[in-house]
């Protein structure tokens, strides 16, 4: 009796935090935080609002000069394995136009887990599962493909560098999928992402970015423990 009860338990807060994850904001608009408050951002990831926050990616002085010449400078003879290619870290300091999109390694090559931590921090959640730090590096310019966020927790920082983001509310859905990003731009709030900011976008909603020079952004992507299959097969 007590494990059926464990389990029924269990499966109820699955399908609830299932169906909270499609009870979009469709109001929303992106609201901007001087500070990380822990607790101001709870309140507004509870109402499924985009989050645009300052002076947290920036907290430690240390990682405020970071450019591909530095982590070059630091990390001689660095070599990336990134799917099926390698690069070497060199060359986005010497070559025109190159990328490399959502590596989940290099934060720990480059020694940059204290910063992806001091972003999550304020974030964390105890019921929080399979979180993933990963690391873009771009140089020219480039534009990654409409991309939609299926995970409770999805953090964009500008580490260095600047990129424009923009992000789409799911009442567009219909607008959007199947189309250009420029022919679909006007659906979605634009929001130029400089050094040191950090964007939480909510689940279900959608954004592309586009880099014209040098950029490094970091992403932090969680489930939490009822979602995490569901959010991983769908």
């Amino acid at each position: 009796m007590i494990i059926y009860l464990i389990f029924l338990t269990i499966l109820i807060l699955t399908f609830k935090h299932i169906y909270e994850i499609h009870n979009v904001n469709t109001k929303a608009m992106v609201e901007q935080l001087q500070s990380a408050n822990s607790e101001e951002i709870s309140e507004y990831l509870k109402e499924r609002k985009p989050l645009l926050i300052h002076n947290l990616v920036n907290k430690y002085e240390k990682f405020n000069d970071l450019s591909f010449q530095k982590l070059s400078d630091d990390n001689s003879g660095l070599i990336i394995h990134d799917e099926n290619r390698y690069l070497s870290l060199k060359s986005f300091s010497e070559e025109n136009n190159m990328y490399l999109y959502r590596n989940k390694d290099l934060y720990e090559s480059l020694r940059l887990r204290e910063l992806f931590d001091t972003i999550y921090e304020p974030f964390s959640s105890p019921i929080h599962s399979y979180k993933r730090y990963l690391l873009s590096l771009y140089k020219g310019l480039n534009s990654i493909q409409l991309t939609k966020n299926k995970h409770n927790l999805c953090l964009i920082s500008q580490i260095y560098g600047n990129s424009k983001l923009y992000l789409f509310n799911p009442k567009h859905k219909n607008d959007i999928l199947g189309q250009t990003n420029d022919s679909i731009k006007k659906y979605g709030q634009k929001i130029n992402l400089t050094q040191g900011l950090l964007l939480s976008i909510p689940v279900e909603w959608y954004y592309f970015y586009e880099v014209e020079q040098e950029s490094i952004i970091g992403e932090i992507i969680s489930d939490n423990y009822f979602t995490v299959i569901y959010n991983n097969l769908r």
